[in-house]
């Protein structure tokens, strides 16, 4: 007997997942191409309430909250032509994207999106997504028997999705 979820194909395949950005889930702007992996991480911090004469805690509190995106891409090389088209149907690629220090200064804070998601372009849903996006850390790792790669941290407000 096959498993259901093999057969139907529910689980997603990595090749089929875009990287998108926009205004909000209605308009995603741009399709990022290049991205080999992607990743996010929720935290919830938590406070214990301890009672004595309990062995354990009473409940267990909410007070804080965090949640990191990493996206790791290609970088192509710079070049002028009329249309960019990257791998996967990009538009555009992260790392076109990325803030310099004299943007984060003139603005007084991190470049960033209102809106980015992981959508699985196969089965036409999105896997993850999330709001109040902003570039927190990149940087670039060339090797001279590989492509040079780009590995950017993004924190956002909220995973929505």
């Amino acid at each position: 007997m096959a498993l259901p979820n093999i057969k139907e194909q529910i689980i997603a395949t990595g090749a089929n997942v875009e990287v998108r950005v926009g205004v909000n889930s209605a308009t995603p702007e741009k399709t990022i191409g290049l991205a080999t992996n992607v990743s996010y991480s929720e935290n919830f911090q938590v406070q214990d309430a301890v009672v004595i004469g309990h062995l354990g805690p009473v409940s267990i509190d909410p007070n804080g909250y965090n949640c990191e995106i990493t996206i790791g891409t290609f970088i192509p090389a710079k070049r002028v032509t009329g249309s960019k088209q990257y791998e996967g149907g990009g538009s555009v690629t992260l790392s076109e994207l990325l803030p310099t220090r004299t943007d984060v200064m003139e603005a007084g804070k991190p470049k960033g999106f209102q809106y980015l998601d992981f959508y699985n372009k196969k089965e036409k849903v999105v896997l993850a997504a999330f709001s109040g996006v902003i570039v927190t850390d990149d940087g670039m790792n060339i090797d001279g028997n590989a492509y040079a790669k780009a590995n950017i941290q993004l924190r956002a407000l909220e995973r929505t999705l």
